[in-house]
């Protein structure tokens, strides 16, 4: 079910023409709005659709508004929830606010009034999930860039963010994928929902299920409490799923259930709970190959290639270095109140002949470094940390394209990083910004050894 711009609405009354008239003035101001007579046809629409809010009869035939809000709550549904009423008892209002409403009012009413308060709960509902799922501010966005590389993925991204349709990105290490999946969000009727961005390579596989779908209480050893899992966060957003290839092969099985189904069980638990999320995925390996192997399912695999985005290492758009280099020395120079405002010509010189095996990332941490490092107002050639081994590469990697050379640049980039950070794999992993499972591969298949362990020249 698509939300509309003020929101998904069920209203469960078994005043037909009540909640019909409801219905239809909601619709005015925006609001979708489903019609329910009892709480049980109610509650067969809230565990099959997701919903932003209810407006809930107190006094229904059958299960009460009180039973089901009781019920709703235990279920772990937490849809804002209007309680309204003939019955002006205060005891009822109390009960209703402390069994979880969001408001409530008693019959008759402004219609109006209902909408304003629904609007409100919405919003502080919306915000509330902002909040737990960490929300980046849209100025925290780099633009995407003016490189004619860029140009066609800029003009799909503005075509496909406005649709519902699962995007997949694909892409070298730090060429900006999740930049571009904040852009489409950005641009889609869901840009006010969370956008909630997970590593999934990052995330140890015994506990991926649960930081996907939740847990319930009891349903593993220290599991006191439910958990909300980042599905459910992202309710009404986007969830963007990175490093999409490390997902083991029985959370892919989950993982196409949730794309078909549009819903998910939490661990341990037994009813199945409707999610309203956009997925976006990212990962740098090659999906056909690892298809192909049996390391991805080829089911998913077509289920998430929708919609394909493949963005250029940052060496086959130089023309967008210097911009995005301005952009990072702007906000490192802000973060740490160093007063360095310019590059010096020899400096961007230098960042141009670069080859980057570390692309959009790399360039991130170098600007960092350098801002952190510079003694006067402007970076200069020597501020910048460049490995000399591919510094004065663009014609080797950039214009040749050569995958020996590529590979060599990647290999020398990272053993760079893990001497830097004294072969400690988490840093190094943060440094590069991959993750840790795909450094220790890339170790392993490079047969990279600390400096002490290395025979001559590595």
């Amino acid at each position: 079910m698509e939300n509309s711009q003020s929101g998904t609405v069920l209203i469960i009354d078994d005043e037909d023409n009540l909640a019909r008239s409801l219905a239809t003035y909601l619709s005015l101001d925006g609001f979708d709005c489903t019609v329910s007579a009892t709480a049980e046809d109610g509650l067969l629409k809230l565990s099959t659709a997701f919903y932003d809010a209810a407006v809930l009869d107190l006094r229904l035939p059958g299960m009460n508004g009180l039973e089901l809000l009781a019920h709703l709550r235990e279920e772990g549904l937490r849809i804002p929830v209007i309680m309204i009423s003939a019955h002006g008892d205060v005891r009822d209002a109390v009960e209703a606010m402390k069994t979880g409403a969001a408001d409530y009012l008693v019959k008759p009413f402004d219609p109006a009034e209902l909408s304003l308060r629904l609007s409100r709960a919405i919003s502080v509902s919306r915000l509330f999930r902002l909040a737990e799922a960490g929300k980046a501010s849209a100025d925290a966005r780099p633009s995407l860039g003016t490189d004619p590389a860029m140009r066609e993925i800029i003009s799909v991204i503005r075509r496909v963010a406005p649709t519902q349709s699962t995007v997949l990105i694909t892409g070298e290490s730090g060429t900006g994928k999740e930049i571009v999946a904040r852009e489409i969000h950005a641009l889609s009727s869901r840009s006010e929902g969370p956008f909630v961005p997970v590593n999934l390579g990052a995330i140890p596989d015994s506990l991926l299920e649960s930081e996907l779908f939740g847990h319930e209480k009891g349903s593993f050893t220290g599991a006191d409490s439910r958990r909300t899992g980042l599905f459910e966060l992202a309710g009404g957003g986007t969830l963007f799923l990175d490093e999409l290839a490390e997902m083991p092969l029985n959370m892919q099985v989950k993982l196409l259930r949730v794309i078909q189904d549009r819903t998910i069980t939490r661990l341990g638990g037994m009813r199945q709970v409707p999610v309203d999320v956009r997925i976006i995925a990212a990962t740098n390996r090659n999906l056909e190959e690892a298809v192909a192997s049996r390391t991805f399912r080829e089911d998913l695999y077509f289920r998430l290639n929708v919609i394909r985005l493949r963005l250029p290492p940052l060496r086959d758009r130089r023309s967008d270095i210097s911009r995005l280099a301005g952009y990072f020395l702007q906000k490192y120079s802000r973060e740490t109140g160093r007063p360095v405002h310019t590059f010096a010509a020899e400096a961007l010189a230098r960042l141009d002949a670069y080859a980057f095996p570390g692309n959009i990332r790399e360039l991130e941490n170098i600007v960092e470094r350098a801002v952190i490092l510079c003694e006067g107002e402007t970076i200069t050639a020597s501020d910048l940390s460049l490995d000399e081994r591919i510094g004065s590469s663009r014609h080797d990697v950039g214009e040749t394209g050569s995958a020996s050379t590529l590979r060599e640049a990647e290999r020398i980039a990272i053993e760079s990083a893990l001497d830097r950070n004294a072969w400690h794999r988490e840093k190094t992993a943060v440094d590069l910004g991959i993750s840790r499972r795909t450094l220790l591969n890339k170790i392993r298949e490079f047969s990279l050894v600390p400096p002490g362990e290395r025979k001559g020249n590595s």
